[in-house]
């Protein structure tokens, strides 16, 4: 997690009150929360647009890409 300094540098204006730069940090979190929640939802249902190689679309059901096949 972000400490209050960290927090006060990324925000970079001194006037906003140490209690409410926290309020921002939680904030924060908790829609990185939900953005993650989100996207592992979409991976799962398949909402996720596919990831092209060479303009076709990978065939997962070989295994690793590495091999060049």
């Amino acid at each position: 997690m972000l400490t209050l300094e960290q927090m006060q540098e990324l925000l970079d204006d001194p006037s906003i009150p140490d209690d409410q730069v926290l309020e921002i940090r939680d904030e924060l979190y908790a829609l990185a929360e939900l953005i993650y929640e989100k996207w592992q939802e979409d991976r799962k249902t398949g909402k996720l647009p596919i990831k092209t190689v060479n303009g076709q679309i990978p065939d997962s059901s070989q295994g690793s890409m590495a091999s060049g096949n």
